[in-house]
């Protein structure tokens, strides 16, 4: 079936909650309440999955896991009466673009979190080193004007892409927007949709990051980039464009953090390749099978 633009939108049946997420907003936390209030988290089936998860956190993006569905496989008529009846919640978090692109920055690019449309552009955003030690500052800064000039190079990797296209422009009327960089939208979010259900659910800080923020890093000449490259979020959404300093901070970390970063990438490349392993040994076993049966090598087994 070909994904449409809804194709990345999810259900929470049970709660009656359509949620559109965005990446590096929040997605993580708004999963698991939504799993939570739905009642079908297990986290005990992660373990059955071959994704390259660094936590039992992470994993709440597996549907295994958040019993969550996938809206676009709905039938057509259950689709149109969730995007029109007052009865549902359509849902959808924001965040400031300035903090959003520095945390992927961190996520997608410093850390090299496993993605299957990155392939080739850690050499064009390869981090600045004073004496050893990485410099995040001009870092993020190389790699926002590397974005802006050659996007295609980070190719369909939707943490890239504005939030308006993740939100679907006007194609859904939401009933909640939240925004996640203000204090309280959160727990605002967790306590009405645990009244919602007649339980009570707390927001769980999920993939909190090096602990650095946007303000650390931006000048400026940065910031005027990134309004450019998201200006429909700036302009739909009413986000602020904030005036940075002119003069290009730097914040480097410690030779002991520089090289923590660098096993933390070389930690997440062998969970990728353990990941795929599974997942080749997996479809080769049935496939080998299937080889066997159809050959008639091996019978089908009869179920008493």
């Amino acid at each position: 079936m070909k994904r449409d633009r809804s194709g990345h939108f999810l259900i929470a049946q049970n709660a009656r909650v359509l949620y559109v997420p965005t990446t590096k907003v929040a997605s993580s936390t708004a999963r698991l309440l939504l799993a939570e209030a739905n009642g079908t988290y297990r986290p005990e089936r992660l373990r059955w999955t071959d994704a390259p998860n660094i936590s039992v956190d992470q994993g709440i993006h597996n549907l295994e896991v958040s019993g969550l569905q996938y809206f676009e496989f709905l039938p057509e008529t259950q689709r149109d009466h969730i995007l029109k009846s007052s009865n549902w919640w359509r849902v959808g978090l924001l965040r400031d673009p300035y903090a959003r692109l520095y945390s992927v920055w961190e996520n997608r690019v410093l850390l090299r979190a496993p993605s299957p449309w990155l392939k080739n552009f850690q050499h064009k955003c390869s981090e600045v080193l004073i004496d050893g030690r990485l410099d995040y500052a001009a870092s993020f800064r190389k790699f926002v004007n590397v974005l802006r000039a050659e996007p295609e190079i980070f190719g369909d990797d939707p943490h890239f892409k504005s939030q308006r296209t993740h939100l679907g422009g006007d194609q859904v009327a939401f009933t909640h927007l939240f925004r996640v960089d203000k204090p309280g939208e959160l727990d605002i979010f967790a306590t009405q949709l645990g009244q919602r259900v007649g339980m009570k659910i707390e927001p769980r800080r999920l993939n909190e990051g090096l602990g650095l923020k946007h303000l650390d890093v931006m000048d400026a000449q940065t910031a005027s980039v990134v309004e450019q490259i998201y200006e429909d979020d700036f302009d739909a959404y009413g986000f602020e464009r904030v005036s940075f300093p002119s003069i290009s901070p730097i914040a480097l970390a410690s030779v002991g953090e520089t090289k923590a970063i660098n096993y933390a990438r070389d930690v997440t490349a062998r969970l990728v390749q353990l990941s795929q392993l599974a997942r080749y040994r997996q479809r080769s076993r049935y496939l080998l099978a299937q080889i066997l049966r159809n050959s008639g090598l091996r019978r089908h087994k009869k179920h008493r």
